[in-house]
């Protein structure tokens, strides 16, 4: 079971297919193996070589129990401790919800290992307080909530969460939720790095209309995926694979 240690911390990482480095980086309670679950891998193998890993805090990786250990900028030296195991210089990065989080972070902080990017539902603007915003619509004036609850019990509604949430240590992911709480500000991120990117989002996700704007300013694509949720936009891989696979081939062909 191979593992990157460079940033200090231990990361596990997987590596299939032949071609330009593609990285892949999961959201929240997932796994680097769930890209392959929910049937993005087999599109993509064929073409890149592609890298995934459990972001600190989730499945093999290490779980600390320290708040500063899952920031971004730790974030993004664990996914360059990746990429320096694999001698891996410019990548192109595509993540989702924290992945996309993580992303931006890239963007930010080593934008010279960036070839390209695709940020799925997550807004670099503001970040997790639009979510809550939005689910506090729904709720009385007043009402009290812990949102980590509230996403452990949407989250089990999936089988391959409800079994990374069992086998995990809820106290690091939560750690890893409270995180990103305080991420504002990507945007600006995204548009320096002068990288050709895609955003993309679910019709139905709080971050949508944000998130377009970004890509405009940014000079990105944006493509909407249809009738989707948040979570809909992750596990709907035949409605985003037709918007991502055009892009990635039009950074990557010679």
């Amino acid at each position: 079971m191979p593992f990157a240690t460079k940033s200090g911390r231990r990361i596990h990482y997987e590596v299939q297919g032949h071609g330009p480095p593609l990285l892949l980086l999961h959201g929240l309670l997932q796994l680097g193996s769930h890209w392959s679950l929910k049937g993005y891998l087999p599109a993509l193998t064929d073409t890149y070589t592609v890298v995934t890993f459990d972001s600190l805090g989730h499945g093999q990786s290490d779980t600390p129990r320290d708040l500063e250990a899952y920031g971004l900028r730790h974030r993004v030296e664990d996914a360059l401790s990746v990429l320096d195991t694999l001698s891996i210089d410019r990548v192109h990065a595509w993540g989702y919800s924290m992945g996309g989080w993580t992303v931006c972070g890239l963007a930010s902080f080593a934008p010279e290992r960036l070839a390209s990017y695709v940020v799925g539902g997550w807004d670099p603007v503001v970040g997790l307080p639009v979510a809550y915003a939005a689910l506090e619509k729904q709720l009385k004036p007043g009402t009290s909530v812990d949102w980590f609850q509230v996403l452990l019990l949407g989250a089990r509604r999936a089988p391959e969460l409800a079994e990374a949430i069992d086998s995990g240590d809820l106290e690091a992911l939560r750690l890893c939720m409270k995180v990103c709480e305080s991420s504002a500000g990507l945007d600006e991120a995204l548009v320096r790095s002068g990288r050709p990117g895609l955003l993309y989002c679910g019709a139905l996700d709080p971050y949508h209309d944000s998130m377009k704007a970004v890509a405009a300013r940014a000079g990105a694509a944006f493509a909407t995926i249809e009738h989707a949720d948040h979570g809909g936009a992750w596990a709907k891989a035949p409605k985003v694979l037709p918007h991502v696979l055009p892009f990635l081939d039009s950074v990557t062909r010679p």
